[in-house]
C-alpha cells in the first residue's frame, strides 16, 4: 500500500447521509400496525355482534329441525296439592290465642291474690279498709264476699284479741247483772248485789255454774280467739247479762263476720289462681 491510498482511505467523507442516523420506522412497519389494528376491530365487532346473532340461527334450526314438537300441545299437569301455610293457620292461631287468654287469665289471678292478701292483712287491723276493699273489688268484681264487706269496711272491727281484754274487763258487770234480784227478793238479797257491783264475786274455776260458768268459758274461748265459741256460752246468760254486753256483742260479731268474708275471699282468689296455673301448663 502506498502513501496515497492511506491518504484516501483515511479522509473523512462528503455525502452529509453517510453521518446521519439510519431510518427505523419504515414501510414494513407500518404496514404491521395496520393489520394488528384490522385484527383488533374485526375481533371486537365480534364480540359485540355475536351473542345477538348466534341466539338467532340457533331458534331458526332448531324450528326447523324439530316442526312436529309444536304441532301437539302439552298435556294438562295433574294438580299439585302441597300443605299450604293457609290450611294450619287456623289452628296454629287457636293455640295462640288459648295461650294469649291462659297467660292473661294467670296475670289476673295473681292480681286478685295479691290484692286479697292486701284486703286481708288490711281487715285484721282495728281501722277501716275501704281503699283495700275498693282495689280489690276491681279484680273479684263477681265476689259476692266482696260486696258484702262494703258497709263494714268503713268502720272496721277491734282485732280478737282487744276483744278478748275487753270481755275480761266486762265479765264483772255481766256476772252482776245476771246475779240482781228479782222484784221480791230482800232487803238483804239487794245489798249483797249492790256491794257485788263494786266488788264483783264471781267462781272462775270448773265447778262454776249458771252465769259464772257461761263467762268464764266465754272468756277462755276468747283469749284462745275462738270468737265464735264466746258467743255460743255468752247465749246461756240471762237477759240482762246480756244486755250489758250487747256492745262487746256487736263489735265481735262484727269481726267474725269480716274474718268470715275475707277467708271467702281469700279462698276464691286462691282457687282462681290455680285454675289458671293448671290451664297454662
Amino acid at each position: 500500500m502506498n502513501p496515497a491510498d492511506e491518504t484516501a482511505e483515511l479522509a473523512p467523507s462528503r455525502d452529509p447521509g453517510a453521518y446521519g442516523r439510519r431510518p427505523v420506522l419504515n414501510g414494513v412497519f407500518w404496514l404491521m400496525i395496520a393489520f394488528c389494528a384490522l385484527c383488533l376491530l374485526a375481533a371486537v365487532s365480534v364480540w359485540m355482534l355475536g351473542p345477538r346473532l348466534a341466539p338467532v340461527r340457533q331458534a331458526a334450526h332448531v324450528s326447523a329441525a324439530t316442526p312436529a314438537l309444536t304441532a301437539a300441545p302439552l298435556p294438562a299437569a295433574a294438580p299439585l296439592t302441597l300443605p299450604t301455610q293457609a290450611a294450619a293457620s287456623p289452628d296454629l292461631d287457636t293455640r295462640v290465642q288459648r295461650l294469649e287468654t291462659d297467660e292473661s287469665r294467670l296475670a289476673a289471678a295473681a292480681a286478685a291474690a295479691l290484692a286479697a292478701a292486701d284486703l286481708s292483712d288490711a281487715a285484721a287491723r282495728p281501722t277501716p279498709f275501704a281503699i283495700e276493699l275498693a282495689a280489690a273489688q276491681r279484680l273479684l268484681p263477681a265476689s259476692p264476699d266482696a260486696a258484702a264487706l262494703a258497709p263494714l269496711a268503713q268502720e272496721g272491727a277491734p282485732t280478737r284479741a282487744a276483744l278478748a281484754t275487753e270481755l275480761s274487763n266486762l265479765a264483772g258487770q255481766a256476772a252482776a247483772a245476771a246475779h240482781e234480784p228479782g222484784r221480791n227478793a230482800s232487803f238483804v238479797d239487794r245489798m249483797l248485789w249492790t256491794f257485788s257491783r263494786v266488788v264483783t264475786l264471781r267462781r272462775v274455776d270448773a265447778n262454776a255454774g249458771g252465769a259464772d260458768a257461761a263467762l268464764a268459758g266465754a272468756e277462755q274461748a276468747a283469749d284462745d280467739g275462738d270468737l265464735e265459741g264466746a258467743l255460743t256460752r255468752l247465749d246461756r246468760l240471762p237477759e240482762s247479762a246480756r244486755s250489758a254486753l250487747g256492745s262487746w256483742r256487736e263489735k265481735a260479731e262484727r269481726r267474725i263476720e269480716i274474718d268470715r268474708r275475707i277467708a271467702g275471699i281469700r279462698a276464691e282468689a286462691t282457687a282462681e289462681l290455680a285454675a289458671a296455673r293448671g290451664a297454662q301448663s
